[in-house]
């Protein structure tokens, strides 16, 4: 259950099965057996007939307006062109089924990290694709969770709004439609409107999974925005702890980076909900976060083990997940305060320097037999460093009290993420993914890989594709120090 499913099945199409199953396994979703009193409803994890269903489209957005937004006037290509839908069809069924058809399975025998916990089963190369794929039913958790979050936040900021406050920024609320199917509500939104949205928008703050646990959240972002979620954090209680324990208490004890003494924060978002279209195309810093489960407490589950399923209910929530409601309370202040410090600070809480931090762990995370390859990488991340320590020293000085002045400054860290974004995209057909540092990879529309380009290079073994792509991510490097040069010193000397 690694990657998503869509992938799964073009793999299979690729290598030429003529269908797929996918399925649960136990060993992900029902990690203490599968015996009544260990699944749901007794527990919350995955019952013998739990079944997941969901899109298997590896795009986004209209699949028949690549690129451009599905206005009336828009051209449609031919339904035959479409690439990222997998031809051969897929079934999604419970492990109580795929156990019976797992049995009759010929082949030689699958490796360990396919292994699932089904009894009486050897798990066989063969035809069938295991593990999950997503679903849409009442989703109590994808996305009500989110959904209740959201218009609570909007409910708290209209009464301030009704009561005279009035942001310094414009504060937008969004409820995006068929999601599902593939972000296609957001990214069509985006693809037309993406000019302005690309000119104005600050951050996008994302609420699908809002609250799958009550033990702490899990915030991924980009890397401008770290220092602003750690002053929200301090300022929210921690949801089933004391009222003096705030989130970043809690972070201290449970998310805790202990060589930088700071809080576990991912750096760069994939494409697994509408932060997407902001991400690739509008190119404003963006966040997204989650009250989560402790892992080690449910068999170091991935997710949450009734994930898209028919048993996502109110009653599982109340049951299993947030009793009190007190976690979707405190992702809405957390969210709440995060958008106020971002619309009320005259300027913008962004940090320079922790993206030349994320450069620096991306790079070193790479894995090849010869690290001279990204020298020109490194240098030009070390070069991003200087400027952005110029770029901090010069903002000390500034005079905060001129509006032209701190226009100037903050037009510059709106333009530093913008900056990242290569309009001829992440190679060939790879049309939404245009972040040169934070997109997903190609082998899996999911995740986030730092470098996208070069990491499917190196996953190809080609020296050629490698040395090319370290070159295109070195220009738009130092495209971005230029942003933050001062307006009349951006050429280099």
């Amino acid at each position: 259950g690694k990657i998503f499913r869509g992938d799964k099945i073009m793999h299979a199409q690729y290598y030429g099965a003529v269908g797929a199953i996918l399925y649960n396994d136990p060993f992900d979703f029902a990690p203490f057996g599968t015996s009544a009193d260990q699944v749901y409803d007794q527990k919350w994890y995955m019952p013998p007939s739990g079944t997941q269903r969901g899109s298997t489209y590896t795009s986004n957005g209209d699949p028949l307006t690549p690129i451009y937004p599905s206005t009336e006037y828009m051209y449609r290509i031919d339904e035959e062109e479409v690439s990222a839908i997998p031809k051969i069809p897929a079934q999604a069924i419970g492990y109580s089924e795929a156990q019976v058809i797992l049995q009759y399975l010929q082949g030689d025998n699958a490796p360990t990290d396919w292994s699932g916990t089904l009894p009486s089963v050897v798990y066989r190369y063969g035809g069938i694709l295991r593990d999950s794929t997503d679903a849409w039913n009442l989703g109590a958790i994808d996305p009500t969770s989110g959904t209740a979050t959201l218009l609570e936040v909007t409910r708290v900021l209209g009464d301030m709004y009704s009561k005279g406050f009035r942001p310094r920024r414009s504060l937008m609320f969004c409820s995006w439609g068929a999601e599902e199917y593939g972000l296609v509500g957001s990214i069509e939104y985006v693809q037309e409107y993406v000019k302005v949205l690309g000119a104005r928008v600050v951050s996008y703050l994302n609420l699908d999974v809002a609250v799958s646990g009550n033990y702490t959240i899990r915030s991924t972002a980009s890397p401008l925005l770290v220092d602003a979620i750690i002053e929200a954090s301090k300022m929210v209680p921690s949801a089933y702890d004391s009222p003096e324990q705030t989130v970043y208490d809690k972070w201290k004890k449970v998310r805790w980076n202990n060589v930088t003494n700071e809080p576990i924060i991912g750096n760069g978002l994939g494409s697994g909900s509408d932060y997407l279209g902001f991400d690739q195309l509008a190119g404003s810093s963006n966040f997204d976060a989650s009250y989560t489960f402790n892992p080690a407490d449910h068999g170091n589950l991935g997710s949450y083990p009734l994930y898209h399923t028919s048993y996502e209910v109110f009653s599982m929530v109340k049951k299993f997940v947030d009793p009190e409601f007190q976690a979707h309370r405190a992702l809405g202040q957390f969210t709440g305060v995060l958008a106020l410090i971002l619309c009320e600070t005259p300027v913008l809480p962004f940090n320079v320097n922790r993206y030349t931090t994320a450069l620096r762990q991306t790079i070193d995370s790479f894995k090849t037999n010869d690290s001279t390859m990204f020298d020109l990488l490194r240098s030009a991340t070390n070069d991003f460093g200087i400027a952005a320590e110029e770029f901090v020293t010069r903002s000390k000085s500034m005079d905060v009290k001129n509006p032209y002045v701190i226009r100037a400054y903050n037009d510059q860290l709106l333009q530093l993420e913008r900056a990242f974004l290569n309009p001829l995209r992440q190679g060939g057909a790879y049309s939404d993914m245009k972040h040169i540092i934070y997109a997903p990879a190609k082998n899996n529309q999911y995740a986030s890989s730092g470098f996208p380009a070069i990491a499917d290079a190196i996953s190809s073994g080609d020296k050629t594709e490698i040395s090319n792509q370290v070159r295109i991510a070195t220009y738009f490097v130092r495209g971005a120090i230029s942003t933050l040069k001062e307006f009349n010193k951006f050429i280099a000397a």
